[in-house]
């Protein structure tokens, strides 16, 4: 049974959930059948791996009918009317969660039923409510206009107190709903464009930004920090990040965890272009971006994409904080998802903590252990290693691992062209920095190593450091 739609539901469930659900199964408002009160009983002592070798259809089905013949049948029909009622548990868990909306829900209940006096004592506590909210997010609003509909519907249908004020009420906090949703999905769409090469129908979208581009939204922290972003990703302009920041610093408490993350994954786009771009003081920047995103517990230790636990490791190591990524790779490592990739990811963070610390040959045998599935992991192991066999003088290795990076890189079908250029790129100044240093002209003054070193600067990416790299290397020779 433990691959079963129901024990894989189960095993989501807490302890405190787990006896919950026994209470409903047992009650006869949702369940009159005892057997299936019965199949609850079994089934909950297998909690919580439920992985028992009596943990099985057949061995229920004589533990509860062991004077019968086993009937697949009847088991089968028992177990998903337990399903049933599983998924009914989680219907009354959401809508426990919903806090305030089924405050309003009960507004409108009381209002269908004509109970006056205590639609007025319910609004009275829902209204304080409201009130007392500190964040201002689209779920307040969207809660506030529920609120303001109930509102004009009750009082319109009473004939007290009703006034066409309620009506430009309701439509005003609409449109503040309205505007959240609009300008944060708009903020994604671009987001993903400029990072991820997506491309979006943002129908509205230049009405809606000329209808707000000139608005403050002082009163209104998540708009103000939506419409922000948008700015960001339409300028890329250190500016517009930099009071995207302070508009973070100063509503910190009025946003929602969500709004925080967004801001958070937002910044760090933005600073891997800042980077792409030779910009090297966004690696500090970045750093603590990513360390507030596990300080929050944004990142959890229980649960971490391996590609997230390389950035987190990776970005500690430029900025030598090295005792801070090994602590955190100490917590994040069993947590490593998928599974399969947990070795891959700490053999290559242990490989690049060995390059940065110049322990050339540990990094090469740690990327060697290395086998990622993924092509963005892959070209970085490349990468690293083409640049470790230059650091050695080991002129014939790093012509062969050049030779075979572009291989790679004709091969691999999954890569976007313009990031295919830019290591293209790279590997070309890099044969040519080796091929120099073979031909013995390191202390020679000559208009070529002139002219690579323009080149080199020209560059347009900079791929993992790899521009900067580059720089660096070939103010060794003089020209």
């Amino acid at each position: 049974m433990v691959n079963t739609k129901l024990v894989i539901l189960l095993k989501t469930l807490s302890k405190t959930e787990i006896n919950r659900f026994r209470e409903l199964v047992n009650s006869p408002f949702y369940n009159k059948n005892q057997n299936v009160i019965r199949l609850c009983e079994e089934l909950v002592k297998f909690y919580p791996s439920f992985d028992s070798d009596e943990c099985t259809e057949e061995m229920i089905f004589r533990k509860m009918f062991a004077n019968e013949e086993y009937n697949y049948f009847k088991i089968k029909n028992l177990i998903s009317d337990l399903y049933q009622l599983a998924m009914t548990f989680l219907k009354l868990i959401a809508v426990e969660k919903r806090g305030v909306e089924n405050e309003i829900d009960l507004l409108n209940e009381l209002h269908e039923r004509k109970l006056d006096n205590l639609y007025l004592q319910k609004e009275k506590q829902v209204k304080k409510i409201m009130n007392e909210r500190i964040v201002k997010d689209e779920f307040f609003y969207e809660a506030k206009y529920q609120l303001a509909r109930a509102a004009t519907s009750h009082y319109k249908f009473e004939k007290s107190s009703y006034t066409f004020d309620l009506i430009q009420n309701e439509f005003d906090i609409f449109v503040r709903y309205a505007l959240i949703v609009l300008l944060r999905t708009y903020s994604k769409m671009l987001t993903n464009k400029n990072h991820g090469n997506v491309d979006f129908k943002m129908e509205m979208f230049e009405n809606i930004w000329d209808y707000i581009k000139d608005k403050d939204f002082d009163d209104n922290p998540s708009c103000k920090i939506y419409k922000q972003i948008i700015a960001l990703e339409l300028s890329r302009d250190e500016k517009d990040y930099r009071l995207l920041m302070s508009y973070k610093e100063k509503n910190e408490k009025n946003l929602s965890d969500e709004d925080i993350y967004y801001i958070l994954l937002v910044a760090n786009s933005f600073a891997v272009y800042r980077l792409r771009l030779g910009d090297e003081s966004f690696y500090r920047e970045r750093f603590n971006i990513l360390k507030e995103m596990v300080d929050r517990n944004i990142t959890s230790p229980d649960y971490a994409l391996y590609v997230n636990v390389i950035s987190n490791y990776t970005s500690a190591c430029v900025v030598n904080e090295y005792e801070w990524a090994e602590d955190f790779l100490n917590r994040f490592q069993n947590g490593i998802s998928p599974a399969e990739e947990r070795s891959n990811t700490i053999n290559y963070c242990k490989g690049f903590l060995a390059y940065r610390l110049k322990k050339y040959g540990k990094a090469l045998e740690f990327f060697s252990r290395t086998n990622f599935k993924l092509f963005l992991v892959k070209v970085m192991v490349r990468s690293y290693t083409v640049r470790i066999y230059y650091e050695q003088d080991m002129h014939e290795q790093t012509l062969s691992s050049i030779d075979a990076f572009r291989h790679y890189l004709k091969s691999e079908k999954m890569m976007a062209e313009e990031q295919k250029i830019a290591h293209y790129e790279f590997l070309k100044y890099v044969g040519e920095l080796t091929k120099l240093k073979t031909e013995g002209f390191k202390n020679k003054n000559d208009k070529g190593i002139s002219l690579l070193k323009k080149d080199i600067r020209k560059m347009q990416s900079n791929p993992l450091g790899v521009k900067n790299w580059l720089i660096e290397k070939s103010e060794n020779f003089r020209g």
